[in-house]
């Protein structure tokens, strides 16, 4: 039942407030339903997110184990050569200089394998230092080409270099004929 106004100017202000009301509670009831739809989606996409960093860490773990079981059958592995190498040491010394099984010349002879093997050592890296030197300084010298270079040009370009150059190449007399080059030369050694 409507109440029963007498003046229509106080019906339809009253009107336009509950208007006003209702459009305000609807803004509010829209605006809750977006947060909770939106932090439900915000949701899922972190889960997702997080079952994804899961995989990824489990996938890295699996690897990480993978990397060290490898290493620890490469360091086993070396060991069992080192042992082969140093048995192969000692049987090269005992045949090596064809002794008769004398032990004192066979660690001799040991002695001098590994005395050997340190001095290749130390030429492998003395070498591989000087190649690396050598380098540089191949650098060094390309480096220093490059600004002679550039400073050439800025020298060629420079407009008192090519008046100068002009000059001299205007004047005949101070110029050698083609023959007289040579001439020249042997004249000055001589």
């Amino acid at each position: 039942m409507i109440p029963d106004f007498n003046s229509f100017t106080l019906f339809y202000v009253l009107m336009i407030v509950a208007g006003v009301v209702l459009l305000w509670l609807g803004y509010r009831v829209g605006r809750l339903f977006a947060g909770v739809s939106s932090s439900k989606v915000l949701a899922a996409k972190e889960q997702e997110l997080f079952s994804a960093q899961r995989g990824f860490k489990t996938v890295y773990e699996q690897e990480i184990a993978q990397l060290k079981d490898e290493n620890a059958s490469l360091k086993d592995r070396v060991k069992a050569l080192e042992v082969r190498v140093e048995e192969y040491r000692r049987k090269a010394a005992g045949l090596g200089g064809l002794f008769s099984s004398s032990n004192k010349k066979s660690d001799a002879m040991y002695a001098l394998l590994l005395e050997n093997e340190a001095l290749e050592e130390a030429l492998l890296q003395q070498n591989e230092k000087l190649r690396n030197e050598r380098g540089d300084i191949v650098k060094e010298q390309i480096r220093a080409s490059g600004y002679r270079r550039v400073l050439m040009s800025q020298l060629l370009n420079d407009e008192r270099i090519k008046g100068y150059v002009a000059e001299i190449l205007a004047d005949d007399k101070r110029l050698p004929g083609p023959g007289e080059s040579q001439s020249v030369a042997a004249d000055e050694r001589g």
